[in-house]
C-alpha cells in the first residue's frame, strides 16, 4: 500500500506529476525519478489506444520496496504545460533535471538515496540528466548504448526486411508495389528536409513533425554521457526486444565507470512484459495490445528488487 499525491514540477513549463509515498511512516525515504520513453504517453505509460500502465506499475512496485517515486506528464501533454511538438530532446533532459531537483528538495527524501529509472528514451537521457544533476544510481531499462543516428535506421531496416520476406498476399502486395523501397526513399527525404531546417516544427505531408526533437535525437550519443557515470548502474533489456539490441545492456554496463550489473531477460519485450509469440517490427502494435493487461515481467521486478536491496545495504558516502 502507498499514499499518492499530485504535484507540480517547476521547469520551463509546469509539469504535472504523481508522487507515491510508502504507507509506512518514515522521516525520509529513498526516492526514484521515473523517466518515460518517447512519444505522447502519459505519466502512467498509457496512450489513447494502448493502456499499458507501465510506469504506474513500476512506481507501485518501487513503492512496495520502500521507495518514494515521482513520475510526470511530458511537457505539452495531458496536464503539463508547454508544446509537445516544439520540445527537443534537450528540453526533455531539462525537465528531468528539474524532476531530480524536486526530489532533492522534498522534505521526505533521503538526499543520499536518489535514483533515476529510465525506460527506452528515458534510459537514453538518464545518464545526461545525471551528468547535470548527479544521483546515487541509475536503472536503465530497454536502453540503447550507441549513437541514436544508428538506432533509428536500424529499426526502419528491420521493418523493410520484413516487408521483403513477408509471405502470402501481404508479401505479394509489399513486393509488387515496392512498398519498402518507397518507404525508405520517403524517410530519407524527410530526414534530409528536417536536418536542413532550423524550424522547431515542420509540416510534412500535412502532418506536424517535431523537427527539433528529430535533429537533436539524431545528433545524440548516450555513450558520451555513459562514459562519465560513476554511480551504480543496473542495465536490463529483454531478449525479445526488437526496438533496441538486447546486448546493449552489456555494452551499457561495460561503458560506465561505476559498479554495474546487466541482464537480458528471456521472453521480455520492449514494454517490459513477457511475450512468447513471434516478435516483428510490423506486428509490434498488435503484440503490445495483446499483453496490455499483463503484469511486468516477474524476472524484471525480481532483478530490480535484488539490486535495490544491495544498494540499500551499502552505506552512503
Amino acid at each position: 500500500m502507498y499514499n499518492e499525491a499530485k504535484v507540480t514540477i517547476e521547469s520551463e513549463f509546469p509539469l504535472s506529476g504523481t508522487l507515491t509515498i510508502p504507507e509506512e511512516k518514515q522521516d525520509h525515504y529513498p526516492a526514484v525519478l521515473i523517466i518515460s520513453g518517447s512519444g505522447k504517453g502519459d505519466r502512467d505509460g498509457n496512450l489513447k489506444n494502448l493502456k499499458m500502465n507501465l510506469y504506474k506499475d513500476l512506481a507501485e512496485y518501487l513503492t512496495s520496496k520502500g521507495y518514494m517515486t515521482l513520475r510526470y506528464d511530458k511537457r505539452g501533454t495531458y496536464k503539463s504545460g508547454g508544446n509537445f511538438n516544439e520540445a527537443g530532446l534537450f528540453d526533455l533532459i531539462d525537465d528531468a533535471v528539474e524532476g531530480v531537483r524536486f526530489l532533492k528538495r522534498h522534505p521526505n527524501t533521503d538526499p543520499e538515496r536518489i535514483l533515476i529509472l529510465g525506460h527506452s528514451e528515458g534510459a537514453l537521457i538518464g545518464p545526461a540528466v545525471h551528468d547535470r544533476e548527479p544521483v546515487d544510481g541509475l536503472i536503465l531499462l530497454a536502453g540503447a548504448a550507441g549513437p541514436s543516428a544508428d538506432l533509428i535506421p536500424r529499426q526502419s531496416e528491420m521493418a523493410y526486411s520484413e516487408m521483403y520476406e513477408a509471405a502470402g498476399l501481404k508479401g505479394w502486395i509489399f513486393r509488387t508495389f515496392k512498398v519498402a523501397d518507397r518507404a525508405r526513399k520517403q524517410n530519407t527525404q524527410i530526414f534530409k528536409k528536417v536536418s536542413d531546417s532550423e524550424k522547431p516544427v515542420m509540416r510534412i505531408k500535412g502532418i506536424k513533425v517535431n523537427a527539433k526533437w528529430i535533429r537533436e535525437t539524431l545528433d545524440y550519443n548516450v555513450i558520451d554521457y555513459l562514459k562519465r557515470v560513476e554511480c551504480p548502474v543496473l542495465a536490463i533489456t529483454g531478449a525479445k526486444d526488437v526496438q533496441v539490441p538486447p546486448d546493449h545492456a552489456r555494452l551499457t554496463a561495460d561503458t560506465v565507470q561505476g559498479n554495474s550489473e546487466w541482464h537480458i531477460i528471456p521472453d521480455m519485450n520492449h514494454m517490459l512484459k513477457d511475450y512468447e509469440g513471434e516478435h516483428t517490427m510490423l506486428g509490434l502494435l498488435k503484440e503490445y495490445k495483446s499483453i496490455a493487461d499483463s503484469p511486468l515481467s516477474p524476472k524484471l521486478t525480481a532483478i530490480i528488487g535484488d539490486w535495490l536491496a544491495k544498494q540499500r545495504s551499502v552505506q552512503p558516502g
